[in-house]
């Protein structure tokens, strides 16, 4: 059976199950072979979008507003 075929049998039976602890149980099974993009990234670039969500918090951050007011003559 190819791929596909083993796909659309899959989702048949999953439309007959009733069970709610087995769709949980096949919730995770999926969550967990996602990758998480933040993992692949290198230690250097972790570093520094936490730098940048610190400073967020600080409030150490420019606005979109205004961003776009003191660009706005090139827009």
């Amino acid at each position: 059976m190819n791929l596909e075929a083993r796909k659309y049998q899959f989702i048949q039976e999953l439309v007959k199950v009733q069970d709610e602890s087995i769709l949980e149980k096949l919730e995770l099974i999926l969550k967990a072979n996602q990758n998480d993009w933040f993992d692949e990234l290198s230690e250097s670039e972790k570093n520094e979008i936490q730098i940048g969500l610190d400073q967020a918090e600080k409030g150490e951050f420019t606005s979109h507003e205004d961003v776009m007011k003191r660009f706005s003559k090139w827009h």
